[in-house]
Protein backbone atom coordinates (compact mmCIF):
# COMPACT_ATOMS: atom_id res chain seq x y z
CA UNK A 1 0.00 0.00 0.00
CA UNK A 2 2.77 2.44 0.95
CA UNK A 3 4.68 1.63 -2.24
CA UNK A 4 1.64 2.48 -4.35
CA UNK A 5 1.16 5.74 -2.48
CA UNK A 6 4.77 6.83 -2.83
CA UNK A 7 4.80 5.91 -6.51
CA UNK A 8 1.61 7.96 -6.84
CA UNK A 9 3.53 10.94 -5.50
CA UNK A 10 6.26 10.40 -8.05
CA UNK A 11 4.08 9.83 -11.07
CA UNK A 12 1.20 12.23 -10.51
CA UNK A 13 1.27 15.52 -12.35
CA UNK A 14 0.96 18.25 -9.75
CA UNK A 15 -0.71 21.56 -10.41
CA UNK A 16 2.05 24.16 -10.83
CA UNK A 17 3.76 24.84 -7.52
CA UNK A 18 4.17 28.60 -7.30
CA UNK A 19 4.43 31.60 -5.04
CA UNK A 20 1.24 33.59 -5.54
CA UNK A 21 2.33 36.65 -3.53
CA UNK A 22 5.02 37.75 -1.09
CA UNK A 23 6.10 40.91 0.69
CA UNK A 24 8.33 42.02 3.57
CA UNK A 25 7.46 44.87 5.86
CA UNK A 26 9.23 46.41 8.86
CA UNK A 27 7.89 45.72 12.32
CA UNK A 28 9.77 46.53 15.53
CA UNK A 29 13.11 46.98 13.68
CA UNK A 30 12.84 43.64 11.83
CA UNK A 31 11.56 42.92 8.31
CA UNK A 32 8.78 40.34 8.47
CA UNK A 33 8.00 38.13 5.45
CA UNK A 34 4.48 37.11 4.49
CA UNK A 35 3.76 34.90 1.48
CA UNK A 36 1.02 32.82 -0.11
CA UNK A 37 2.01 29.57 -1.85
CA UNK A 38 -0.16 27.73 -4.35
CA UNK A 39 0.09 23.95 -4.56
CA UNK A 40 -2.09 20.89 -4.53
CA UNK A 41 -0.98 17.45 -3.47
CA UNK A 42 -2.18 14.49 -5.53
CA UNK A 43 -4.22 11.80 -3.78
CA UNK A 44 -1.19 9.49 -3.65
CA UNK A 45 0.78 12.08 -1.69
CA UNK A 46 -2.09 12.64 0.72
CA UNK A 47 -2.35 8.90 1.30
CA UNK A 48 1.40 8.67 1.84
CA UNK A 49 1.18 11.32 4.57
CA UNK A 50 -1.59 9.30 6.24
CA UNK A 51 0.70 6.26 6.04
CA UNK A 52 3.46 8.07 7.93
CA UNK A 53 5.61 9.66 5.22
CA UNK A 54 6.68 13.18 6.22
CA UNK A 55 6.46 16.06 3.76
CA UNK A 56 8.74 19.09 4.08
CA UNK A 57 8.41 22.61 2.77
CA UNK A 58 11.65 24.59 2.53
CA UNK A 59 11.72 28.33 1.95
CA UNK A 60 14.94 29.87 0.61
CA UNK A 61 15.09 33.63 1.25
CA UNK A 62 17.81 35.94 -0.08
CA UNK A 63 18.08 39.68 0.54
CA UNK A 64 20.43 41.47 -1.88
CA UNK A 65 21.76 44.99 -2.32
CA UNK A 66 21.17 45.81 -6.00
CA UNK A 67 24.04 47.53 -7.79
CA UNK A 68 24.21 48.95 -11.31
CA UNK A 69 27.73 48.14 -12.49
CA UNK A 70 28.67 45.36 -10.08
CA UNK A 71 27.01 42.06 -9.25
CA UNK A 72 24.38 42.32 -6.54
CA UNK A 73 25.67 41.88 -2.99
CA UNK A 74 23.95 39.31 -0.76
CA UNK A 75 23.04 40.89 2.56
CA UNK A 76 21.28 37.94 4.20
CA UNK A 77 20.12 34.41 3.47
CA UNK A 78 17.69 32.25 5.40
CA UNK A 79 16.37 28.73 4.97
CA UNK A 80 13.08 28.12 6.75
CA UNK A 81 11.79 24.54 6.98
CA UNK A 82 8.34 23.22 7.84
CA UNK A 83 7.51 19.54 8.29
CA UNK A 84 4.05 17.98 7.96
CA UNK A 85 3.44 14.57 9.53
CA UNK A 86 0.42 12.53 10.51
CA UNK A 87 0.38 11.34 14.13
CA UNK A 88 -1.75 8.16 14.08
CA UNK A 89 -2.03 7.83 17.86
CA UNK A 90 -3.73 11.21 18.25
CA UNK A 91 -5.27 11.18 14.75
CA UNK A 92 -3.86 14.69 14.19
CA UNK A 93 -1.75 16.33 11.49
CA UNK A 94 1.28 18.13 12.89
CA UNK A 95 2.99 21.08 11.23
CA UNK A 96 6.35 21.81 12.83
CA UNK A 97 8.56 24.81 12.22
CA UNK A 98 11.89 22.96 12.15
CA UNK A 99 13.90 26.17 12.77
CA UNK A 100 12.08 27.18 15.95
CA UNK A 101 10.56 23.88 17.07
CA UNK A 102 7.09 25.43 17.24
CA UNK A 103 4.40 22.87 16.44
CA UNK A 104 0.69 23.19 15.63
CA UNK A 105 -1.77 20.33 15.27
CA UNK A 106 -4.74 20.14 12.93
CA UNK A 107 -7.79 17.88 12.82
CA UNK A 108 -7.58 17.30 9.07
CA UNK A 109 -5.05 17.35 6.25
CA UNK A 110 -6.64 20.21 4.33
CA UNK A 111 -6.31 22.55 7.33
CA UNK A 112 -2.66 21.53 7.79
CA UNK A 113 -1.92 22.14 4.09
CA UNK A 114 -3.68 25.52 4.23
CA UNK A 115 -1.50 26.47 7.19
CA UNK A 116 1.72 25.44 5.45
CA UNK A 117 0.78 27.38 2.30
CA UNK A 118 0.55 30.68 4.22
CA UNK A 119 3.68 32.24 5.65
CA UNK A 120 2.86 34.99 8.14
CA UNK A 121 5.28 37.41 9.78
CA UNK A 122 8.45 35.36 9.44
CA UNK A 123 11.40 37.49 10.68
CA UNK A 124 14.03 37.66 7.91
CA UNK A 125 16.21 40.76 8.33
CA UNK A 126 17.17 43.29 10.99
CA UNK A 127 16.51 46.85 9.74
CA UNK A 128 20.00 47.92 10.85
CA UNK A 129 21.47 45.84 7.99
CA UNK A 130 19.97 48.07 5.28
CA UNK A 131 20.84 51.66 4.42
CA UNK A 132 17.97 53.98 3.43
CA UNK A 133 19.84 55.38 0.41
CA UNK A 134 20.40 52.00 -1.32
CA UNK A 135 18.22 49.60 -3.28
CA UNK A 136 17.45 46.09 -2.04
CA UNK A 137 15.60 43.05 -3.37
CA UNK A 138 14.11 40.06 -1.62
CA UNK A 139 13.98 36.70 -3.42
CA UNK A 140 11.95 33.72 -2.28
CA UNK A 141 11.87 30.14 -3.54
CA UNK A 142 9.92 27.19 -2.08
CA UNK A 143 10.67 23.47 -2.29
CA UNK A 144 8.26 20.66 -1.46
CA UNK A 145 9.85 17.29 -0.72
CA UNK A 146 9.09 13.78 0.48
CA UNK A 147 11.17 13.06 3.55
CA UNK A 148 11.91 9.99 5.67
CA UNK A 149 11.09 7.52 2.95
CA UNK A 150 11.76 3.91 3.97
CA UNK A 151 15.01 2.54 2.50
CA UNK A 152 13.14 -0.08 0.48
CA UNK A 153 11.32 2.68 -1.44
CA UNK A 154 14.35 4.92 -2.06
CA UNK A 155 15.35 2.66 -4.97
CA UNK A 156 12.00 3.25 -6.69
CA UNK A 157 12.19 7.02 -6.23
CA UNK A 158 15.81 7.14 -7.41
CA UNK A 159 14.59 6.57 -10.97
CA UNK A 160 11.79 9.14 -10.86
CA UNK A 161 12.41 12.86 -10.36
CA UNK A 162 8.84 14.23 -10.23
CA UNK A 163 8.36 13.62 -6.50
CA UNK A 164 10.12 16.89 -5.69
CA UNK A 165 8.57 20.23 -6.54
CA UNK A 166 10.25 23.63 -6.62
CA UNK A 167 8.96 27.11 -7.45
CA UNK A 168 10.71 29.68 -9.55
CA UNK A 169 12.39 32.53 -7.66
CA UNK A 170 9.90 35.24 -6.74
CA UNK A 171 11.69 38.62 -6.45
CA UNK A 172 10.47 42.06 -5.39
CA UNK A 173 12.05 45.33 -4.21
CA UNK A 174 12.36 45.79 -0.45
CA UNK A 175 10.49 48.90 0.66
CA UNK A 176 12.58 50.81 3.18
Amino acid sequence: MLLACVCGIALAALRPFEIRSAFAEPSEHVYMLSAQLDFELPEGAKQAIQDGVAMTLDLDIVVSHTRHFWPDQTIATLEQRYELVYHALSDRYLVRNVNSGEQVSFANLSAALESISRVRRLPVLDQSLVAPDRGYEVSLRARLDVHNIPDTLRFVLFWVSDWRQQTEWYTWPLKL
